[in-house]
C-alpha cells in the first residue's frame, strides 16, 4: 500500500481520490461489511470541494497529506449525515406510525440532531453522572433502549444492571449497546428483587409516571434498600401542570404537577431530596436526586 499523498489531483474545486489505498492506512475493521460498502462505493471517486463549503485557499498552509485527509474526512461527516437523516426518518415513521409505540429511540438525538437533539435528555443525564463515582455500580430501571447506559454511563461505571420489562427493547439494547460492563436483564422492577446494600446510583429516568401512586412508594422503598449508605436515587419526569385535566400520555398513572408534589412524595422516603426543574420549549422536566443516609 502506498503513503504517497502526490497521487491525487487537488484542483482549485476538485479532488479525485483512491478511496480503498487511503482507508487502509488506518487501523479499522475491514471485515465489517457495512465498511466494505463504503470502500466499494466510493473505491475511486470525485469530490467537490464546493459541495464541502472549502476551496483551495483553505489549504495553502497545510501539507499536502494533511490536506487531503481533511477533505477525505469532511466528505464522509457529509455522507454520515445525510444517511444519518434517512434512518433516522425510515426508522421514526417505522416507530411511531404503526400502532401504539411508548417508548423512543435516543438514537435520534444523534440521527437527526437538527430536529431530535434537545437540551432536556442531557441535563438529566448530567443529573446521574455528578453523583455517579468513578468505578461505581449503578442500577438502572425501566432503561429503555439501553441508550444513556452505554453512551453516559458506561464509561464511568464499573458495572451496570438495566433492568426493563419490554422483550423488544431487551433485544434492541443488547444488539445495539452492549458492553461487557452492561448487563440487561428482562424484568418488571415492582417484582424483581434487587441486591441489598449494594449500589452506589439508581437511576429511573422518564418512566417513574407510568407507575400509580402506590407502586411509586414500593419503589422507593425498594430502592432505598438497595442503595449503599450515601448512595443516591436519581431520576426524571415530565411536569403535567393540568393533570387533574388530562393526562400527558394514556400510558401515565401517576404525574406530578410540580417540584413541590414531586419532593413532597420522594420525602415519604428520603430524607435528603435534591429538585429541579428544566425548561424546554416544548416541556417542564421535572429532576430529582435523593441520598440514603
Amino acid at each position: 500500500m502506498s503513503n504517497n499523498y502526490e497521487q491525487y489531483i487537488l484542483s482549485e474545486k476538485m479532488i479525485k481520490i483512491n478511496f480503498r489505498d487511503t482507508i487502509q492506512s488506518y487501523d479499522i475493521q475491514m471485515h465489517d461489511p457495512f465498511m466494505n460498502i463504503i470502500i466499494n462505493l466510493l473505491e475511486t471517486c470525485s469530490i467537490s470541494l464546493d459541495d464541502l463549503g472549502l476551496n483551495k485557499k483553505d489549504f495553502a498552509e497545510k501539507a499536502k497529506e494533511q490536506s487531503i485527509k481533511i477533505i477525505i474526512g469532511e466528505y464522509l461527516a457529509k455522507l454520515g449525515s445525510a444517511s444519518n437523516l434517512l434512518a433516522s426518518h425510515f426508522l421514526g415513521d417505522a416507530q411511531w406510525n404503526y400502532g401504539n409505540n411508548d417508548w423512543f429511540d435516543h438514537r435520534h438525538h444523534l440521527l437527526d440532531p437538527k430536529e431530535r437533539f434537545s437540551n432536556d435528555w442531557i441535563a438529566s443525564g448530567f443529573n446521574v453522572l455528578k453523583v455517579l463515582p468513578i468505578k461505581g455500580v449503578l442500577l438502572d430501571l425501566c432503561s429503555g433502549d439501553g441508550f444513556y447506559a452505554y453512551y453516559l454511563y458506561r464509561t464511568r461505571a464499573s458495572h451496570i444492571d438495566c433492568i426493563e420489562k419490554n422483550p423488544e427493547l431487551i433485544n434492541h439494547s443488547k444488539r445495539l449497546h452492549s458492553a461487557n460492563n452492561i448487563k440487561y436483564i428482562s424484568g418488571d422492577i415492582l417484582n424483581y428483587n434487587f441486591k441489598t446494600n449494594f449500589y452506589d446510583v439508581i437511576v429511573i429516568r422518564g418512566a417513574i409516571e407510568h407507575f400509580s401512586a402506590e407502586n411509586q412508594q414500593k419503589i422507593f422503598q425498594k430502592v432505598n434498600k438497595a442503595l449503599k449508605p450515601a448512595g443516591w436515587f436519581c431520576g426524571d419526569t415530565p411536569a403535567n401542570p393540568q393533570k387533574k385535566q388530562h393526562k400527558m400520555l394514556p400510558a401515565h398513572e401517576n404525574e406530578w404537577v410540580d417540584e413541590r408534589e414531586m419532593e413532597t412524595d420522594l420525602k415519604k422516603v428520603f430524607d435528603i431530596v435534591i429538585t429541579d426543574s428544566f425548561k424546554s420549549p416544548d416541556r417542564t422536566t421535572l429532576i430529582f436526586r435523593c441520598k440514603k443516609k
